[in-house]
C-alpha cells in the first residue's frame, strides 16, 4: 500500500492546489465504470485510472465494477488504492462475493464525508446483485446527498426499472433536498428506465456516447441532479480515454444556485450559534450539549472544506533529535527537531523545569507555546531569544514549573517544508498536524501529565492555538492573544486582503479562502464557531482595544455568541475575555492572568 507522501507525489498539484483555484459553489463530478481496472488491452492498471481521475480534479468520483480483494485483480482493495493514488477518500459498496473478495461500487470524495451506507437494489430472476451507495457530504456550507449505482445489464429492463423506482424512493419524501446521482445505468435516454428516473432527476448535459470505449456510440453512463432550479450545468464531457476501461468516463461541472431567501436563512442560522439541523433537515435551537453536536459536526466539516483533512493519527510518539541543550537556571532548554511526518522534521524548543528531572517528582502540565509571525527568528521569540519580552511566554511558563514545547510554524524563518510535495492543502493544517505530533511527544515524556495539556499563542500563535485545540481534544486549556476576529471583519472586509497570496489566503495559511473574497459570509465557518467548538475547555481570549489587525468589537460579538455554548455545557465561566488598553500586544498583566488561568485549570502550584 502506498504511503501518504508517495500518494501526494504521484498526484502532483491536482488534489490540493488546483482545487484551491476554483469557486466553492462549483461541484466537479466524474462517473466511471472501471471494469475492475482492466483495459481494452487486457492489462489491469489502476495508475492509469487514477491519472484519468486526477486530470479533472473532481470533488466526487462514482466508480462501478470495483474489486476488493478479488483474485483476478491481484487481491487488492481497489477503492482504497485509488483513494491513495488520487488523494481522495473512499467508500466501497459490496454487492457480490467474488473469488475470495467482493465486487461492487465505490465513491471517492474530496468533500468532507458525513455518513454513508450501501443499499441492495431489486434482484429479479437471480441476476447479478446490484447496489446503491448513499452518502452525505459537506458542500458549500450544507450537507449534500449523493448516490452512486450500477444497474443490471440484461436485455429485459424490468430489473432496471425496479431499481430506478427504488432509487427515486430514496429522495421522493424530500422534494427540495439537493442531491446528485451518477453511475452506469445500462440504459439509454429513450427507455422506460430513464423516463422513470426523470420523475426525480435531471440529466446533466446533452447526449454523449460512453460505450464502447474504442468508438462510443451509446450513452449509458450518466450524471443526474435534483432539483433542476438549484443547479446550473457549466460543462459536461466524455473523457477521451479509450484504453483504460471498456467505458469512457463522463465528467460534469455543476454550479449551485442559491435563492436570496435561502441564503438569508442560511446566514441567519450561521449567526445563531445554537442553530442546529436534525437528520431530516429540520432546524431548531440546541437546548443541551448533546443537541449541539450536530452543529459542531457541521463546523468541523466547514473547516475541513477550507483547510483540508488531517491524515490518520500516528500511534507512536515522534523521533526526537536534540541539537542543543542550554542551562537556563530553573529549567533546561533543548533545541530539538521531531519527526512530524516520514519526510518532514519540525524544529522546536523543549523547556523542562529542573525540578521535574528528579525521578521522585510528580509530573507537571505541559503547554504548547505557539509563536507569532516572525520571519527572522521564528519560534526563538517565545523562549526569550527574539528580543521581545512580551512574547517570551514559553520561558516564563517553564520558570513557573510547566514543560513547554514551542514548534516552529511552517514557511517562517528556518522552517520551510514544501507543502505541495508533502500534500498539504493548507499551511494552517500542516501547523495543526505538527502541533498534534508535538502533543504526542509531550505525552510520551515521563515528567508530563498526560491529562494536562494546554496551548498559548499570540497573533499567528493565537489562532494557531484555536485551530489546534479545535482538532485535538487533548488540549484542555487555550489562551489566544490578538489572534482573531470574524473573517468578515478582518481589516474591515477589504477585498484586497483576500486576494490570492494575501493575508489569510497565503500558502502558509489557507489558499482556498481566496474564493470568498467577494462573499466573506459564505466562508463555511467563522471564529465564533471555532471558539464554541472549544467548550467546555478553559479558554481565554485577549483582544486589545487598539489592535490594528483584529477589531475588538468583532471579538466582543463572537465571544458573546460562543459563550452560549459554554453555558450550554454548564461552564459559562470557562470562557474569559480581556480587552487591555493597548495595541497588538501581549502585555505582562495579560500574560500573568493567562498563567493564573492555567494554574487554576490544571491545579498547578508554581514554585515561589
Amino acid at each position: 500500500m502506498l504511503n501518504r507522501i508517495t500518494c501526494w507525489l504521484l498526484c502532483g498539484l491536482f488534489v490540493s492546489f488546483v482545487s484551491a483555484e476554483r469557486p466553492p459553489d462549483q461541484l466537479r463530478v466524474l462517473s466511471y465504470n472501471i471494469h475492475h481496472g482492466a483495459g481494452t488491452d487486457q492489462k489491469i492498471d489502476l495508475e492509469r485510472i487514477a491519472q484519468t481521475i486526477r486530470s479533472v480534479d473532481p470533488d466526487l468520483v462514482f466508480l462501478q465494477e470495483v474489486d476488493r480483494n478479488v483474485t483476478r485483480s491481484g487481491s487488492i482493495d481497489q477503492a482504497s488504492q485509488l483513494a491513495e493514488l488520487t488523494g481522495l477518500r473512499a467508500v466501497f459498496g459490496a454487492n457480490i462475493d467474488l473469488q475470495g473478495g467482493q465486487y461492487g461500487n465505490a465513491l471517492l470524495t474530496r468533500l468532507p464525508l458525513i455518513e454513508h451506507q450501501n443499499h441492495r437494489l431489486p434482484n429479479l430472476d437471480q441476476g447479478e446483485q446490484r447496489g446503491l451507495i448513499e452518502a452525505k457530504v459537506w458542500f458549500f456550507g450544507m450537507p449534500l446527498k449523493v448516490f452512486g449505482t450500477h444497474f443490471d445489464h440484461r436485455r429485459d429492463d424490468r430489473e432496471r426499472v425496479a431499481s430506478a423506482v427504488a432509487v427515486n424512493a430514496r429522495v421522493s419524501s424530500t422534494a427540495n433536498t439537493p442531491a446528485i446521482l451518477a453511475g452506469d445505468i445500462n440504459a439509454t435516454r429513450e427507455t422506460t428506465v430513464l423516463e422513470t428516473l426523470a420523475k426525480q432527476w435531471t440529466i446533466a448535459g446533452p447526449k454523449l456516447p460512453t460505450i464502447p470505449s474504442s468508438h462510443p456510440i451509446r450513452q449509458i453512463d450518466f450524471v443526474f441532479f435534483r432539483t433542476s432550479d438549484q443547479w446550473k450545468v457549466i460543462d459536461t464531457k466524455v473523457l477521451d480515454k479509450p484504453i483504460a476501461s471498456d467505458h469512457r468516463p463522463i465528467f460534469t461541472v455543476l454550479q449551485w444556485i442559491e435563492s436570496d431567501t435561502a441564503k438569508r436563512q442560511r446566514l441567519e442560522n450561521r449567526r445563531q450559534i445554537l442553530s442546529t439541523t436534525d437528520r431530516n433537515g429540520e432546524r431548531s435551537l440546541a437546548e443541551n450539549s448533546d443537541q449541539w453536536q450536530s452543529r459542531a459536526a457541521a463546523i468541523r466539516h466547514g473547516m475541513e472544506a477550507v483547510m483540508g483533512r488531517l491524515p490518520s493519527r500516528q500511534q507512536q510518539p515522534p523521533k526526537v533529535t536534540v541539537l542543543q541543550e542550554v542551562d537556563c537556571g530553573s529549567y533546561v532548554r533543548k533545541k530539538i527537531i521531531y519527526q512530524s511526518e516520514s519526510t518532514s522534521q519540525t524544529p522546536a524548543y523543549l523547556c523542562i523545569p529542573k525540578s521535574l528531572l528528579d525521578q521522585n517528582s510528580p509530573p507537571a502540565p505541559a503547554i504548547l507555546c505557539l509563536h507569532p509571525t516572525d520571519n527572522k527568528v521564528g519560534h526563538d521569540v517565545v523562549v526569550g531569544l527574539g528580543g521581545k519580552p512580551n512574547r517570551q511566554y514559553a520561558s516564563e511558563l517553564a520558570e513557573r514549573g510547566y514543560v513547554t514545547l514551542s514548534p516552529s510554524y511552517p514557511q517562517l524563518a528556518d522552517y520551510q517544508p514544501d507543502l505541495q510535495t508533502l500534500g498539504w492543502e493548507s499551511g494552517t493544517l500542516k501547523a495543526v498536524w505538527d502541533n498534534i505530533r508535538g502533543i504526542d511527544l509531550l505525552q510520551s515524556l515521563p515528567f508530563v501529565r498526560k491529562d494536562a495539556i494546554g496551548a498559548i499563542g499570540h497573533s499567528l500563535g493565537g489562532h494557531n492555538a484555536i485551530y489546534t485545540a479545535a482538532h485535538d481534544t487533548r488540549i484542555k486549556a487555550v489562551i489566544s492573544s490578538c489572534g482573531l476576529d470574524s473573517y468578515q471583519d478582518y481589516y474591515g472586509g477589504d477585498p484586497a486582503r483576500w486576494m490570492p497570496g494575501q493575508g489569510w489566503t497565503q500558502t502558509r495559511y489557507m489558499p482556498r479562502l481566496a474564493h470568498y473574497r467577494n462573499r466573506l459570509e459564505d466562508i463555511p465557518y467563522d471564529f465564533h464557531e471555532l471558539v464554541a467548538l472549544l467548550a467546555p475547555k478553559h479558554v481565554m481570549v485577549v483582544a486589545p482595544l487598539h489592535d490594528s489587525n483584529f477589531r475588538v468589537e468583532s471579538v466582543r460579538q463572537l465571544t458573546t455568541e460562543a459563550g452560549k455554548v459554554f453555558a450550554l455545557h454548564g461552564q459559562p465561566d470557562r470562557l474569559i475575555v480581556h480587552h487591555p488598553d493597548c495595541q497588538h500586544d501581549f502585555p505582562i498583566e495579560m500574560r500573568q492572568a493567562a498563567y493564573e488561568m492555567l494554574d487554576s485549570a490544571f491545579s498547578h502550584a508554581p514554585p515561589h
